[in-house]
């Protein structure tokens, strides 16, 4: 039996009432799996897939296992996104949903139930969540012919891909450094694993310099890249092997990075359940009409970006992070005419076209800060006396400037 929940989260929730329910009733013939990425902080305790996942002689079992351990040992498995799709275990007839399905998502995780083994004569399937309506729109598209609304977008991939490097957390040299480690000869062992995530390491704190807010717009745009690779190279041939060095990394960098914390609300004692009815909706056979059906692939909508700052608020809101002083609109004028100088810097543009943003924030672009701001001060000494009399100003305006112009200059060299 697979169970599908809607988060981690709930998955180990799942998990634990399964485990209780087993160890109250004294079933001795029942084992119980779980299936998620990463961990999961629940009441204070931290989870992973193979804390929580134990054989019976107490070895616990290792990610890569878990799928031989259901087929032979287990009778339970509890997923959230993970074995949803590509899952093949020709033994798995139950499956019970608790989670909204949409559209091919829908017919790629019930499908899970087709494969054929001797003795499996039916399936089942238990859902709390999707109306039998949404669950025959969603197979309908392929119950014969299928056909592609619209030619597959590829241009999408290089858009997201130009929106990641935008944020100079990353470099070609990283890319390489890591595909040379993962796609060497011979068998990875952990000594591969170390060196490969000695790798990610530099990347993952650059990453953790940015905003919150650009940590989720990272993160967000790091999926979208995955996803879309995964689901075009499936209908396209593709043979960018730069692009699938990239998918690769950032595949693994995702499961590094980690995502921003939120604070749990804590509900006890505070919410009674007075009144719960649980009512059959609907039982049976969903029957499918015979024509051709249309699917639409991927858009462009899911990769558009809220509403850009314009630099300037990007600028002044990253100074003020680090600056607590009084930032007047004089300062305001000080900063615009700092950034057009150093982008108008030839020099600064090609070194910001071939470095590594740790390197160009820490060593080249100091001295061109220095260089450009002195200039300036020469020009009018009015406007730019309080830049030099106030260190922390000094340095809050150089860093926020450094990032944005790097970017900036990146981005140009792509165009």
């Amino acid at each position: 039996m697979m169970v599908i929940t809607s988060s981690r989260l709930a998955a180990v929730r799942y998990y634990h009432e399964c485990k209780r329910y087993i160890e109250e009733k004294g079933y001795n013939d029942i084992g119980v799996l779980v299936a998620f990425s990463g961990s999961v902080n629940d009441g204070g305790e931290e989870y992973t897939e193979p804390k929580l996942n134990v054989r019976k002689d107490g070895s616990h079992i290792g990610e890569s296992q878990t799928k031989a351990e259901f087929h032979e040992n287990f009778n339970v498995l509890i997923v959230a996104e993970k074995y949803q799709t590509g899952f093949d275990e020709p033994l798995l007839h139950t499956m019970i949903v608790d989670k909204k399905l949409r559209g091919v998502k829908a017919v790629q995780t019930l499908s899970r139930l087709n494969r054929t083994c001797q003795g499996k004569t039916d399936t089942f399937v238990l859902d709390f969540i999707n109306k039998q309506e949404d669950i025959q729109d969603a197979f309908q598209p392929f119950y014969q012919e299928t056909m592609l609304e619209r030619e597959v977008n590829t241009d999408l991939l290089y858009q997201v891909q130009k929106e990641l490097r935008g944020y100079s957390i990353y470099s070609d040299a990283d890319i390489e450094a890591f595909s040379g480690e993962y796609f060497s000869y011979g068998r990875q062992d952990s000594r591969s694993m170390g060196r490969m995530t000695s790798i990610l390491k530099p990347v993952a704190d650059r990453y953790n310099k940015l905003t919150p807010d650009e940590r989720y717009q990272f993160r967000r745009l790091c999926r979208n890249m995955i996803k879309w690779y995964g689901y075009i190279s499936q209908v396209v041939r593709m043979f960018d092997t730069d692009l699938h060095k990239e998918y690769v990394f950032l595949s693994y960098l995702l499961g590094l990075i980690p995502p921003e914390t939120t604070t749990m609300i804590d509900l006890e004692g505070k919410l009674q359940l007075e009144y719960y009815k649980l009512q059959k909706t609907f039982e049976g056979a969903i029957m499918l009409k015979e024509e051709t059906g249309v699917y639409t692939p991927a858009s462009a909508k899911g990769a558009v970006k809220p509403e850009e700052k314009q630099p300037l608020d990007e600028i002044i809101e990253k100074i003020n992070e680090q600056y607590k002083g009084q930032f007047t609109d004089a300062d305001k004028v000080l900063l615009t005419a700092l950034r057009a100088k150093l982008m108008s810097d030839t020099k600064l543009q090609t070194m910001a076209k071939t470095s590594d943003p740790q390197i160009f924030a820490e060593s080249i672009f100091p001295k061109a800060f220095g260089t450009a701001a002195q200039d300036s001060y020469m020009e009018s000494q009015d406007t730019y006396t309080t830049l030099f009399e106030d260190q922390a100003k000094y340095n809050a305006i150089m860093h926020a400037l450094g990032s944005i112009v790097y970017r900036e200059m990146r981005a140009a060299s792509r165009v």
